[in-house]
């Protein structure tokens, strides 16, 4: 019998968010990103968000907001839904860059609490 494997869910990884929509932006996710549900972006100086990378300089190095649901932008940008401020979010259930270390996690966190993200 074949093995089904469920991916993350829209916003499965919030906790609490502020009334109505003011938690959430919508945004263009850059083309080459192919990001899940509860992925950390950061916001491309050149327009558009992009996968959370501390080793980028162009301006996805900072965190911006946490992707609500996964977005395809494999071959062309593509319209998305983050929370960019005040909600708090289980940890646990976040995505990061391949070979994200602890310490970066870590820091990603400390940047999300500034824009009121708070991360359990």
């Amino acid at each position: 019998m074949a093995t089904l494997t469920e991916s993350r869910h829209a916003g499965e990884f919030i906790i609490s968010e502020a009334n109505g929509h003011r938690s959430r932006d919508t945004v263009t996710v850059a083309a080459g990103n192919n990001l899940q549900a509860g992925h950390v972006v950061g916001a491309l100086t050149a327009g558009g968000y992009a996968e959370y990378n501390p080793t980028n300089v162009d301006g996805s190095e900072t965190p911006a907001g946490i992707l609500f649901d996964a977005v395809d932008a494999t071959d062309a940008a593509q319209t998305g839904v983050i929370l960019a401020r005040d909600c708090e979010v289980t940890g646990a259930d976040l995505a990061f860059f391949a070979g994200a270390t602890e310490g970066e996690i870590e820091t990603a966190a400390a940047a999300l609490a500034e824009l009121g993200i708070i991360v359990r």
